[in-house]
């Protein structure tokens, strides 16, 4: 993170970034938020840059909005894409998982500044059956002095007795979950963690994130959106492709079920290249939806008409809150260097 703190830095106070623009500017954005909290004083905090607090969130909306940028929704982002009106720039914004705090806290500031948003609501996370491992993982590290794993062939005792030890301990840990293990043993590994831990998944997931009635709730609002994130949080792109199809099915089935109707829009779960590919991104299309987001950075430029089911995203990162770094984000020089001036990344 220091390396791309550095970049933006020099884009920044070189004022880089505005010569850049004409290249880098696209026509519009969807913004990826997660938590919207206020700021923790927890000095072990490996998910916080998933978190932003209200006060950033609001920030990034009134500057947006003097810079000309049109909040949207986005059902109104799909149109303009679809038919290629690109006289404003605008913006949507969305959040991924339905975390409880999207209705408590970040919901009143869309509805002060008349912001439409869409909320990615995984099933499996709002019928507390989805296993929040990254969450689980913080909280187990975070509330004992080792960790001890058994798991398969790995058998590994971590020390979690200072803060660095639990920085060295979840980065271990993490990467194991998500890239060593297929998915469905990672939710074996962390079952067995938890437990292990004394820590109730299912509680987890019914103290952070909203359940059916409280999503409900959220949806009768005019503001808002409730759109799909698959049945268990799963990374599609590294799931057979009749789990992937099942996973993404299931999850509009319960929508339906629960919210009156099947979701039109729909975002990967971690949406990087190892989670959702081409085949993917036809998946979702075939499957009735009309457009799907990643988490692969980037602004929205005309030739995204089609790729419509595999947009990027710019996100709002709880480790880069400041107002310079948001500048930045919408002026779209980093990304730009990111996809090396590529404005399509859907390969």
């Amino acid at each position: 993170m220091l390396g791309y703190r550095t970049v933006m830095d020099a884009l920044y106070f070189s004022r880089t970034y505005r010569a850049l623009a004409p290249f880098s500017r696209g026509c519009g954005m969807i913004y990826m938020l997660h938590r919207v909290l206020p700021a923790r004083e927890n000095a072990f905090q490996p998910n916080a840059l998933l978190e932003v607090t209200p006060e950033f969130l609001e920030q990034v909306i009134i500057d947006n909005k003097a810079a000309g940028v049109e909040f949207v929704s986005l059902e109104e982002a799909y149109r303009r894409m679809r038919e290629g009106n690109f006289k404003r720039r605008f913006a949507a914004v969305t959040l991924d998982d339905g975390y409880r705090d999207n209705l408590e806290i970040a919901y009143p500031i869309f509805e002060r500044h008349k912001v439409p948003f869409t909320v990615f609501a995984s099933s499996g996370i709002a019928s507390s059956t989805c296993e929040l491992w990254w969450l689980a993982l913080e909280r187990i590290i975070d509330e004992n002095r080792e960790v001890r794993v058994s798991f398969d062939d790995m058998s590994e005792t971590l020390a979690t007795d200072t803060v660095a030890d639990k920085y060295a301990a979840f980065a271990r840990l993490s990467k194991w979950i998500a890239c060593d293990l297929d998915e469905h043993s990672q939710r074996r590994a962390i079952r067995r963690m938890a437990d292990d831990a004394g820590l109730d998944l299912a509680g987890m997931c019914r103290s952070l994130a909203m359940n059916w009635d409280e999503l409900r709730l959220l949806k009768s609002k005019p503001l808002a959106t409730i759109g799909g994130h698959s049945l268990g949080h799963h990374a599609i792109g590294r799931l057979s492709e009749e789990d992937a199809r099942d996973q993404i099915w299931q999850d509009m089935e319960r929508h339906a079920y629960e919210l009156g109707d099947i979701p039109e829009y729909f975002a990967f779960p971690y949406g990087g290249r190892n989670a959702a590919g081409p085949r993917d991104f036809n998946l979702v299309q075939n499957l009735g939806y009309k457009l799907a987001v990643t988490t692969r950075p980037g602004q929205l430029f005309p030739d995204h008409r089609s790729y419509l089911t595999a947009l990027p995203r710019v996100s709002l990162n709880g480790l880069f809150q400041k107002r310079r770094y948001a500048e930045l984000l919408r002026e779209g020089a980093p990304l730009a260097i990111y996809n090396g001036f590529r404005k399509v990344n859907a390969a």
